[in-house]
């Protein structure tokens, strides 16, 4: 049993039919499978953060996805495409449109997964795939912020953005990805109120070239010291980044955890920008946007944030509060216990959190690691939860390679 239908639970189910045709059983509220929340979207200025030729679901085949959508392989096409090319892959699969609540033994090598009707099914073995944790409510939020009409909590929920009115004041909390893809939503809808998008680094992510980046070198670094000389020394940042992501996992367990929270207080933020990268349009687009004064973006803390008459009152740093119509929660994903179904697991003991807190604790095959310190068999984890364990986990490139080692260890 899949509980989760997004992406990683598409290429899950993928992976275990492919490697020995077992049925499988996705739990999934969605009424729809495969494109998950990011894959969506039907705005066609959302493009993918890859090119075509990356994206394929069958590592066998990575110019399958390409070929389907009729692309040139270096293309960024719209997401929306790479969602309707997920659920066309997938097929019907067994759904249930429940929430799975809690997962517990059920004897003999067999899972119980509880659901939200209050029916309970079995199943040898449990992949969880839920995806990305929602957004932390800001810290220097009151409290009415959370249920204030302007306040948008999780951007990629439907119609999120729809309250809000073409002259708004927008504030976006986050400079990343997630912010791109809300100025974008904005612009396209006509937006002319000023749209200021903050965080504690101001910056934006790097954009891919137009044309593949050159031949990647050899990287040779063990130790964040050795790695920040190889990256500063480096003639073309792209290439070099993209070198050290298939051995990425390989040297964040050889950091320390002192260096590892080091680099998390430091440097992740530069990572993310130089390795996340967008589309040359979508930069374009966010360039001209700032150049044009419809988008401001700034390196600052958020002091407070009010609920106010008109909207919000905001302290940026230490200036005077400003008025906001909008808030958007555009920060990333947040802690794992911000998803029921984890808060479960830890409750009974099935799982506990990474030393990081980013996820939860896992072994090097997948398997969570429970209260007593050792990996429970039958249960397996995939994408944004082992990240703490596994750095790169996120992509639709390490999402694919772990769904296919679990389709392996399930034969």
């Amino acid at each position: 049993m899949i509980i989760g239908g997004g992406p990683a639970g598409a290429l899950a189910a993928l992976a275990i039919t492919r490697h020995d045709g077992r049925e499988v059983v996705v739990v999934d509220p969605a009424s729809r499978l495969g494109p998950g929340s990011a894959y969506a979207t039907g705005e066609p200025r959302h493009l993918l953060n890859s090119r075509a030729g990356t994206m394929s679901v069958d590592p066998r085949d990575p110019g399958d996805f390409a070929a389907w959508a009729r692309c040139r392989p270096d293309a960024f096409v719209p997401r929306g495409l790479f969602g309707a090319y997920l659920a066309d892959r997938l097929g019907p699969v067994p759904h249930l449109a429940r929430r799975a609540v809690r997962v517990r033994p059920a004897g003999r090598g067999r899972w119980a997964v509880e659901l939200s009707d209050g029916t309970t099914r079995q199943a040898a073995a449990v992949v969880l795939a839920v995806g990305p944790p929602p957004p932390v409510f800001p810290a220097a939020a009151s409290v009415g912020v959370r249920r204030a009409p302007g306040y948008v909590a999780v951007p990629w929920t439907a119609g999120a953005l729809a309250g809000i009115r073409p002259t708004d004041r927008v504030l976006l909390l986050g400079t990343g990805l997630t912010a791109v893809d809300v100025v974008l939503s904005l612009l396209a809808r006509g937006h002319t109120g000023e749209i200021v998008a903050v965080s504690r680094h101001g910056l934006l992510p790097r954009a891919h070239t137009l044309a593949p980046a050159v031949p990647a070198p050899a990287v040779d670094a063990t130790g964040l010291r050795e790695l920040l000389r190889v990256l500063r020394a480096s003639p073309d940042w792209r290439s070099t980044v993209d070198a050290l992501r298939p051995r990425a996992d390989q040297l964040w367990a050889g950091l320390s955890l002192d260096e590892q929270r080091r680099f998390l207080r430091h440097l992740a933020r530069y990572w993310e920008v130089h390795r996340h990268r967008c589309a040359p349009e979508v930069a374009a687009a966010i360039a001209m946007a700032v150049s044009s004064g419809a988008l401001r973006v700034a390196a600052t803390r958020v002091s407070a944030i009010h609920t106010e008459p008109r909207g919000f009152a905001v302290t940026l740093g230490g200036a005077a509060p400003a008025i906001f119509e909008a808030v958007v929660n555009c920060t990333g994903p947040g802690h794992a216990a911000g998803i029921p179904l984890v808060r479960t697991l830890v409750a009974d003991g099935l799982a506990r959190a990474d030393p990081l807190a980013l996820g939860i604790d896992v072994d090097p095959a997948g398997r969570p690691v429970g209260r007593a310190g050792r990996p429970v068999e039958g249960l397996h984890v995939l994408g944004s939860l082992r990240r703490g364990r596994w750095w790169e986990t996120t992509a639709i490139p390490e999402i694919r390679a772990q769904a296919s080692f679990i389709g392996r260890e399930l034969q």
